[in-house]
């Protein structure tokens, strides 16, 4: 079904008005951006922004939302598209360095977020939580039926992924510090060989 001129009008907006707040985020973080710096960012007036968006937190919600269902997409794509379950791991790490590397605004506020969780877990917005647990089984099920299969030794699917899913994010963080200098393909190598190795798996 075509879209109608309003429909587009309105996606293009808001594409542009995140993208900005993006920026506006990683480098001022949630407390201190404002929706004036917002639309000056955009080339808007402040009252545009309203006209899409009812609130800064709506604006740094959707932000954060469009990424994490374009990486989970993103990484699920690979995952299923790998031949084994050494090479869907290594595809889970690859593709959220490589993300990392190349959505360097959004990697901060989503690092900035994860913090939040962990801290105040009660507060986080019930569709953030349920795109962090999306992310979570993605991994978890894979080693599940690698332990199914007799391919990983031991039967802590969930400590496992969360090992996983904990040192990549680890790295990232260093990344975007420029606390490491290697080639995001070095890292990967390095994570998944600690990881290969390192987690039972024959």
């Amino acid at each position: 079904m075509a879209r109608t001129k309003r429909e587009v009008v309105t996606e293009f907006r808001c594409s542009e008005i995140l993208q900005s707040a993006r920026r506006v985020f990683a480098e001022k973080g949630f407390a201190e951006a404002t929706v004036d710096e917002i639309a000056e960012a955009a080339g808007m007036a402040k009252g545009t922004i309203y006209l899409y968006f009812r609130s800064k937190s709506e604006i740094y919600l959707a932000a954060l939302k469009e990424d994490m269902t374009r990486l989970h997409e993103e990484t699920a794509r690979r995952m299923q598209a790998a031949r084994s379950l050494k090479e869907s791991i290594r595809a889970f790490i690859d593709t959220r360095i490589e993300y990392a590397d190349q959505h360097r605004d959004f990697c901060t506020i989503y690092h900035s977020e994860i913090t939040n969780v962990l801290c105040n877990p009660a507060h986080v917005p019930a569709d953030l939580k349920e795109l962090y647990e999306r992310q979570y089984q993605l991994l978890k099920g894979l080693l599940d039926r690698g332990i199914a299969r007799g391919e990983i030794r031991g039967s802590r699917s969930d400590l496992m992924a969360s090992a996983i899913y904990d040192v990549t994010r680890g790295l990232i963080a260093r990344r975007l510090l420029g606390s490491a200098a290697s080639p995001s393909k070095a890292d990967g190598d390095a994570i998944f060989d600690m990881v290969w190795k390192g987690m039972g798996v024959r």
